[in-house]
């Protein structure tokens, strides 16, 4: 949310700049509150990032990742990217920032915060701020417009700071045109691709070697953890199947949700506005009464919106567009909503001062009957119902099974019947316990002999208890044997590529022919597309491949060593080169933009290094841990 509301506050630059400091959502009072210095998860020359900031701006930081892989972070993933570590320095190169710009004499005044707000159309009606809204969207933020705007002034001086050290950036022409003639300058190669798969029929297979392998790699066969459990489940399926919606709740629930089956009636006005203070209001309405007269005796409103109107709309002519009731200002609508087609309004007063309405169109209401969505409308209730119905089973029935000490006095006493599985895996979970990845999960997070919580799923609500639990355990190699075999074939075939590949390479690095050694070899050669540093595509070639054969030339036509690439080795060289095109202007532009970017990035960079050079920054380990 904060994001969406500072979004206009923020310059296009600093957003440019966020590869060095990301902006932390609300980054409030740095250094303004001591206390915080006893919770600090990192202090910069006495100033402390308390542990409250640091726990927002990590949430943060994980929901982002979190939503990139559909709701679960990867097991590990936080630890193997020290997540943790990477928000703290971001938190410390901020105030590091802000610190810098205090230290240059920046300040950021009342007024800039005021214009700064009123600019951000999340705060604004018909493009005028509003002060009614501006307190609704921070109490829906749980934030007081005290601590909104110290955020923001902190985010404006962040901004500025930035400016203010990349203001020094230069890009000579002379360094553009080397640098563009360096990145996009292009090149092909030749190249023999060795596949795995190939080899796979010189592979020699014998008990002996197959068991070699089972024996080097036994740990990759080991069996997958299996639990044995018993359950309840409530299903919502189950719970609809006796219901009966009345008519009469069918009816009342379309009555009153009406947008849900269809258009709501729409309006199309224009209107011209003439905005007041306490100090104006007398002479504003005597303006506004001679617009009126005008508008009301025939003159063009349109024109006359564009002459006198102080609202966005004016070059417009007004025009606010379509819109239903609910998106404006009551006043303002309860006159749009009243009036006929052509109809010009009295004046109408409202908090931004006092308006002359217009209505060009009518767009009816367009909603679908209730005889075709009554059946929809069933369907909702009933799944509803079945859902508050099962939730109340299921709660007291868990009740029930903590009172009765297990769930084997529940079943006993209530008699109650319980569902049980055969030992499974985790990736093969029988059929009646459903396939909801977070009820297996937490399944196999259980230990043998423990009951978990009241799970909820979209199927309804489960109930599981751990019966037992079978420990993965390296198997015999006769009862995977198909499985060794095939994965020793492909193991041997990969290695037979690799020795051929590193046979030809060094074959014509020695000085054989690359066309006669793969001919040798059965292989074929193969030309890429053109490519360059800065557009690394050439047909299916890895792209890791042509940044290594990107610095290969005619006198060095060739690399070092094989490149391998899952299962496929590939041996290349240099073929021709093409100088950069100088004659695209719009793509010399954009580099240039882009190597500006890349020095302001640099600068920004040492001056952070330096401010931490000469800074005392602390961290306290135990909350990266």
């Amino acid at each position: 949310m904060l994001d969406l509301l500072r979004r206009k506050a923020q310059s296009p630059y600093l957003q440019a700049t966020v590869l060095i400091i990301i902006v932390v959502f609300v980054f409030w009072g740095v250094g303004g509150n001591q206390s915080g210095a006893r919770n600090a998860v990192a202090t910069v020359n006495g100033e402390p990032i308390t542990l409250q900031e640091f726990d927002r701006a990590l949430q943060q930081r994980l929901d982002q990742y979190s939503s990139q892989f559909g709701g679960n972070l990867p097991k590990g993933f936080m630890e193997a990217l020290d997540i943790k570590r990477q928000v703290v320095n971001e938190l410390i190169q901020k105030s590091l920032l802000l610190q810098g710009g205090e230290e240059m004499g920046m300040y950021v005044s009342d007024m800039e915060i005021q214009n700064a707000i009123k600019d951000m159309t999340v705060f604004q009606n018909n493009g005028v701020f509003d002060v009614s809204r501006y307190k609704e969207v921070l109490k829906g933020s749980r934030l007081t417009p005290k601590k909104f705007e110290a955020g923001l002034r902190s985010d404006l001086l962040g901004t500025k700071a930035g400016q203010g050290i990349t203001s020094f950036a230069r890009v000579m022409p002379s360094e553009t045109n080397d640098r563009f003639t360096f990145d996009n300058s292009e090149l092909r190669i030749e190249y023999v691709t060795f596949k795995a798969a190939d080899f796979k029929d010189q592979v020699s297979v014998s008990e002996e070697a197959v068991g070699a392998y089972f024996e080097k790699n036994k740990e990759t066969y080991k069996t997958s953890p299996q639990i044995k459990v018993k359950f309840l489940s409530f299903l919502f399926e189950n719970e609809k199947e006796n219901l009966t919606i009345p008519a009469s709740e069918i009816e009342g629930y379309y009555a009153s949700h009406q947008e849900e089956f269809g258009q709501p009636e729409k309006r199309k006005a224009r209107h011209i506005l003439l905005r007041t203070t306490d100090q104006n209001k007398e002479a504003r309405k005597k303006e506004i009464e001679s617009i009126w007269t005008r508008a009301k005796s025939g003159e063009d409103f349109a024109a006359l919106a564009r002459e006198f109107s102080e609202d966005g709309s004016a070059a417009q002519g007004g025009d606010l567009g379509f819109f239903s009731r609910g998106q404006m200002v009551k006043p303002f609508e309860d006159a749009v909503f009243s009036m006929e087609k052509g109809g010009i309004s009295d004046i109408v007063t409202t908090q931004f001062g006092f308006h002359i309405i217009q209505l060009d169109e009518i767009q009816p209401a367009d909603i679908q009957s209730l005889a075709l969505v009554r059946n929809s409308i069933e369907e909702k209730l009933k799944t509803q119902q079945a859902k508050n119905s099962a939730f109340e089973k299921a709660n007291g029935a868990y009740e029930k099974i903590i009172f009765a000490g297990s769930l084997a006095n529940y079943s006993e006493k209530f008699n109650a019947t319980l569902s049980e599985t055969d030992f499974f895996p985790q990736d093969s979970p029988p059929d009646g316990l459903g396939k909801d990845p977070s009820i297996i999960a937490t399944a196999f997070s259980l230990k043998k002999g423990e009951l978990s919580s009241l799970l909820d799923s979209t199927d309804g609500y489960t109930i599981l208890f751990i019966e037992d639990v079978k420990d993965p355990e390296i198997p015999e190699l006769a009862t995977v044997r198909e499985k060794v075999e095939k994965d020793f074939i492909s193991d041997q075939a990969k290695n037979l590529a690799a020795a051929t590949a590193k046979e030809a390479l060094a074959a014509v690095r020695d000085g054989g022919d690359l066309f006669k050694t793969a001919q040798e070899k059965d292989m074929e050669v193969q030309v890429s597309d053109y490519f360059s540093r800065n557009k690394k595509q050439s047909g299916s070639l890895p792209g890791q491949l042509l940044d290594k054969a990107i610095s290969l030339t005619a006198d060095s036509p060739y690399p070092a060593e094989i490149f391998s690439s899952l299962n496929s080795f590939y041996v290349y060289r240099f073929k021709d080169f093409k100088e950069a095109p100088q004659d695209n202007q719009q793509e010399r532009t954009a580099f240039e933009s882009q190597l500006a970017l890349e020095k302001n990035k640099q600068i920004l960079d040492a001056w952070i290094t330096h401010l931490m050079k000469k800074s005392k920054v602390g961290i306290n380990e135990k909350y990266l841990q």
